[in-house]
């Protein structure tokens, strides 16, 4: 086997337990998860329908579904879980988690969820595609935490060029 899960093997405790937290937004959460108990994780860490920010993470039903395709015991109720992601986690969502464009640019750009709607909201302000304005933080490579700053690189996005926020024309 090779992959950092085996590697940590070298450096544990054996009582250490090693798992997954896989997000979704490039539709590969459940894959990583699947690779990552493959080579030793013991944990996946999942929601039901997805839950989470942007794209959500690996969403628990497709996973298990997932594990029961390759065989694995899990002990858990797939159809109860279907049901419980469908009928009382999704009517809670007042953004459907799924794989949309927006979702999607978080991923592509490198960019964490927790931009998502600051980043929505900037881009209808000022005129800009959500898309675009997710490349370009990425580009910057801005981390969580530095959401207060998408308003800057935005602003940055609508100037005229050949200026700079803060200049005078004369």
């Amino acid at each position: 086997m090779c992959g950092p899960i085996p590697r940590y093997d070298r450096v544990l405790k054996p009582e250490t337990q090693r798992g997954i937290h896989a997000h979704h937004n490039l539709s590969l959460g459940v894959a990583n998860s699947i690779v990552a108990v493959q080579n030793g994780a013991t944990r996946v860490d999942a929601s039901l329908a997805g839950m989470g920010a942007g794209a959500g993470n690996a969403p628990l039903e497709v996973f298990l579904a997932a594990a029961e395709r390759c065989g694995w015991r899990h002990g858990a109720d797939l159809f109860a879980l279907m049901d419980a992601a469908e009928e009382l986690v999704r009517p809670l969502q007042d953004r459907p988690v799924r794989v949309d464009r927006e979702t999607l640019s978080l991923g592509y750009a490198g960019v964490y969820s927790s931009f998502l709607r600051p980043a929505e909201q900037v881009a209808s302000n000022h005129g800009l595609d959500t898309r675009a304005l997710l490349i370009e933080i990425g580009r910057r490579r801005m981390v969580g935490g530095q959401e207060d700053m998408i308003v800057d690189v935005a602003l940055d996005m609508v100037a005229p060029r050949g200026t700079t926020r803060g200049s005078s024309q004369a």
